[in-house]
């Protein structure tokens, strides 16, 4: 019971901060950069402090994964993207990993090409809610930044832009890549929306 609780608990955080892309629209600079830095520092002491990293981690899981990564793909996204690409791309790792773990774990599907983890199922899940969730964040947070008027964001990525980036992470997925997804998969759906953007 503790190991589906602990199943569940981790990829319903792990959409849920995805959430926090929408500030992207509200925080002038340089705040948006360190409200991400917090993030980082929230999962490397905050979450070991309170005890809350021994609740999510998984049985063997090493100490440089999933609740270290995370943090750390999100800031690189907000330091190195322009602010609408940064919500799509954190949209994409945040939600779209979350799905893929869910359905693959409850859908029962065939493994994607042998691999050890990715099943059809959860990587359909990957590329259909990771691309709703990119599109629906960037226009979120663009239309916060309207509503509010002291930030800047770029043109959201268009929608085909967004499934393209969550396909690439779903396919970097598959690949077994140290310490874990998070960081491939944020950099796959980043690179993905930079190289759109740039050849449209």
């Amino acid at each position: 019971m503790k190991a589906q609780s602990r199943a569940l608990r981790r990829p319903l955080l792990h959409a849920a901060t995805g959430f926090f892309a929408l500030a992207l629209g509200l925080l002038p600079a340089p705040w948006h950069l360190v409200a991400a830095g917090l993030g980082v520092v929230a999962g490397w002491v905050v979450f070991p402090l309170t005890g809350l990293d021994a609740r999510l981690r998984r049985p063997g899981e090493r100490y440089l994964a999933g609740l270290r990564t995370y943090p750390l793909a999100v800031l690189l996204l907000v330091l190195l993207l322009p602010r609408a690409e940064a919500a799509a791309a954190w949209g994409v790792l945040a939600f779209g990993d979350a799905a893929a773990a869910l359905v693959g774990q409850r859908v029962p599907a065939a493994t994607v090409f042998g691999s050890r983890k990715a099943t059809w199922s959860g990587s359909a899940a990957y590329l259909l809610v990771g691309g709703l969730a990119a599109w629906g964040l960037s226009a979120g947070a663009a239309a916060l930044a309207l509503g509010t008027g002291w930030v800047t964001l770029e043109v959201v990525p268009p929608v085909l832009a967004c499934f393209a980036a969550a396909g690439a992470a779903a396919l970097v997925d598959l690949v077994p890549l140290p310490p874990d997804d998070n960081l491939p998969a944020a950099a796959a759906a980043g690179a993905v929306l930079h190289v759109l953007r740039v050849l449209t």
